[in-house]
């Protein structure tokens, strides 16, 4: 089944987990500041924060790559405008009363 979602919604559902990872990276680093804590307990959330930041790693990337193929569509938009415009200039210069 083809993705039909445009690249601003998934720029936007990125950002959202990316601000969502980095809220639990925040709570996570302090529960490990705290002394109040076993060894298993510590343990646990030391694992939770490498897997919350390798989840960051990867949501950042994907979010670099997005923006890249906006940059690139935003590109291809303002040229084909810049094309009109120019074709139009031809025209009124060879066809338009001045």
């Amino acid at each position: 089944m083809a993705d039909t979602s445009s690249i601003m919604t998934k720029i936007h559902q990125v950002e959202g987990i990316l601000k969502d990872s980095w809220h639990r990276v925040d709570i996570i680093q302090r529960k490990l500041n705290t002394k109040l804590m076993t060894i298993e307990d510590r343990e646990r959330l030391e694992i939770e924060l490498q897997d919350v930041q390798d989840v960051l790693k990867k949501n950042e990337d994907t979010l670099k790559s997005l923006r890249r193929q906006n940059s690139k569509s935003c590109m291809v938009a303002a040229s084909l405008v810049f094309v009109c415009f120019l074709l139009f200039g031809i025209y009124s210069v060879f066809f338009g009363k001045v």
